[in-house]
């Protein structure tokens, strides 16, 4: 494809921002109110007296991106998070975005408690029980029965590991942590290079290993993803980290950042499916962004595009132009191809009651080696004045890596749904249309004025069969035989298209914090930007997207740094 020119060619927009997550939003809104004065970019574009145009295309019909807060009908007050759910009062922009910007009603996630269960190996422990190595099913090394106790527990063997490994990593945390594991080296090759798995083998058994991974909750940490992303991952959330929830759930931080973004003049364009980009020459000789649309719409021009999309997004993207086609920068398929996307299922059901409760358990989370893994014990609403302690209940499974397979075998998606989709999302899962009829009832109905959380719910239904499985095992993990039949259920596999994860990874042999500098602009004299969660060094969580989307905003278009964001306490 060869550069458009002319000599009255004129941009359509200032700057094009290709999805609507987190990070596109912000993005946006950062560049719609910030003064042009203060960036010789944004006054080269503003020349004039000129308004700065920005706008947000989505390929979607909702914004939020993997943000999916959701609403059961028979639980209008109980928001539940099919996605992103939380953020920690260590990430410094994500905490300071919400609580001094927007000043979102917030309240604490309650995580693990003593008395919740941990069912392994068909054994019903408690989590007060994981640092006892007599009552754990597991076949432990003497050194590491010796390495736990009530305050190192179970999943504490990880981190205990590496400190076989790396002598004083355990000490610390935050930017120390960072500069120890890029200076450190294990048989003389950097940190980088290593996978974790790789490292953990040489310290830990299998059996240790197993357990450690049960316990945290998540297969994905203790895999063989770059060690020193992975350990600063581990060791960056410390006893002192507070998780917090939105009151409002967590889709209403893009919705907070979409109003302000259009009240400030930004446009936002859904269901616009952008097919690819190339380079275009303007009429005053500067070089902008061609972009392209599956439908055929026409084309649109800016000065800049900013692609907010995770891997497998900027993969499904047409190989042409001066990023993408890999004959013209090579160099940037081994940037794309540094991450792994990770997949994550939830899953969560509604009961008449909240049954759990007859065994001890009413908060945080439960965990097993069966493929729900991860149980968090949701919420509840009553249904009666007189008793307020009667009403439903809901419960959130939570899985990775392998255990989604699991649940993706269970979905039964008519391959009807192909017809009429961009040839590259053909066999793509969807959620939205056509999903079988099950017990709850019919998946797709229009219902006017309809909250966008009932809908994101109603787009969302469980079929039958996945609910009645996971129905079982919630039984089986809790040891009751006779649990109410589940009145409701909604989830979400984000391995789909185009997402390919929920969260990302690095891989080894790449220096994060190097690539990611590069990929915010992948070809350094093109003004093509690259930012959201995958390529960041916080990764899995909106810190990252922040992260990156400030890198795009103060480095490549020389913004000044947000005046609100403090410093953790």
């Amino acid at each position: 494809m060869t550069r458009k020119t002319s000599t009255d060619l004129q941009p359509d927009v200032d700057v094009a921002i290709v999805g609507g997550g987190v990070s596109g939003l912000y993005t946006g809104w950062r560049l719609m109110t910030a003064d042009p004065a203060s960036s010789p970019i944004l006054s080269k574009w503003t020349r004039g007296g000129r308004t700065l145009s920005v706008t947000v295309i989505e390929g979607s019909a909702r914004i939020g991106g993997r943000l999916l807060s959701a609403r059961p009908p028979t639980m209008p007050k109980v928001t539940c998070e099919l996605g992103g759910m939380r953020y920690v009062s260590s990430q410094t922009l994500a905490r300071s975005l919400i609580e001094n910007e927007l000043k979102m009603a917030r309240h604490p996630q309650i995580v693990d408690t003593a008395a919740n269960l941990a069912y392994l190996r068909d054994h019903r422990l408690r989590n007060r029980d994981l640092g006892d190595a007599a009552k754990l099913p597991y076949r432990l090394r003497w050194a590491e029965q010796q390495a736990l106790d009530a305050s190192n527990p179970a999943p504490t063997l990880i981190g205990w590991a590496a400190e076989q490994l790396l002598p004083g990593i355990s000490t610390l945390s935050g930017d120390a942590l960072r500069s120890f594991l890029h200076t450190a080296r294990i048989d003389g090759q950097p940190l980088h290079r290593w996978g974790f798995w790789n490292l953990l083998a040489r310290v830990l058994s299998p059996e240790a290993h197993e357990l450690a991974i049960k316990t945290i909750g998540y297969d994905c940490l203790g895999s063989n993803a770059n060690a020193a992303d992975l350990l600063a991952e581990y060791f960056d959330f410390t006893p002192t980290v507070k998780y917090s929830l939105l009151d409002d759930g967590y889709e209403s931080l893009p919705w907070q950042l979409e109003r302000r973004f259009k009240a400030v003049g930004g446009r936002v364009a859904t269901e616009t499916w952008v097919a690819g980009f190339d380079a275009v020459t303007f009429a005053d000789g500067s070089t902008g962004v061609e972009i392209r649309h599956h439908d055929g719409r026409p084309s649109l021009k800016a000065r800049a595009i900013v692609l907010a999309m995770p891997k497998r997004a900027l993969r499904l993207l047409r190989p042409e132009g001066p990023v993408l086609d890999p004959a013209r920068a090579p160099a940037v398929q081994s940037l794309l191809d540094s991450v792994e996307g990770v997949p994550l299922f939830k899953l969560f059901v509604v009961y008449p009651n909240a049954w759990w409760q007859a065994v001890g358990v009413s908060q945080g989370r439960s965990l097993t080696d069966l493929p729900l893994r991860q149980c968090y014990y949701w919420g509840s609403e009553p249904t009666s004045k007189v008793d307020p302690e009667s009403g439903h209940a809901a419960i959130m499974a939570y899985n990775d890596a392998t255990s989604v397979s699991f649940w993706a075998g269970l979905r039964q998606r008519p391959p009807s749904l192909d017809e009429g989709r961009p040839a590259h999302f053909r066999g793509a899962r969807d959620h939205a249309h056509g999903q079988t009829a099950n017990a709850f009832g019919p998946a797709h109905k229009s219902v006017r004025n309809e909250h966008p959380y009932r809908r994101n719910w109603r787009t969302h239904k469980a079929p039958d069969v996945m609910v009645a499985e996971m129905h079982r095992q919630l039984q089986q993990m809790h040891g009751v035989l006779h649990a109410p039949a589940p009145i409701d259920a909604a989830y979400m596999d984000w391995a789909d298209d185009p997402y390919g994860g929920a969260v990302h990874f690095w891989n080894p042999g790449y220096r994060s914090e190097q690539v990611l500098q590069t990929m915010t602009q992948p070809v350094a004299d093109f003004p093509a930007y690259v930012c959201g969660e995958a390529y960041s060094t916080n990764q899995t969580w909106v810190e990252g997207a922040l992260q990156t989307a400030e890198i795009v905003l103060q480095q490549r278009l020389q913004l000044p740094a947000p005046t609100w964001v403090t410093p953790n306490a």
